[in-house]
């Protein structure tokens, strides 16, 4: 039988997008103190599979940012890039 995990060490893709056109806006604490992501626009949601070594992938659905740097990211990616953030509500 084949090893259908990825050689390496943690990854993350992104499965499937869905698009939310409500108009929703997501208020976060960054753990790391940036001002800048006290707020984000939310434009969907994305199923994200996590492939870490010697474990099975593990599926997450995330909410999907729109980052003036990044552009529409989903939101664990970019942790990754600013450090955590909590989701603190969705208005």
């Amino acid at each position: 039988m084949s090893d259908y995990r990825p050689t390496g060490a943690f990854r993350r893709e992104t499965v499937q997008f869905i698009p939310d056109r409500a108009g929703k806006t997501g208020l976060f604490r960054s753990e790391a103190g940036l001002k800048d992501y006290d707020s984000l626009p939310l434009v969907g949601w994305a199923v994200v599979a996590t492939f870490e070594t010697d474990e099975l992938p593990r599926l997450t659905v995330e909410p999907v940012v729109d980052d003036q740097c990044m552009g529409l990211v989903p939101l664990g990616d970019l942790e990754e890039e600013v450090g955590p953030l909590m989701l603190l509500e969705i208005v």
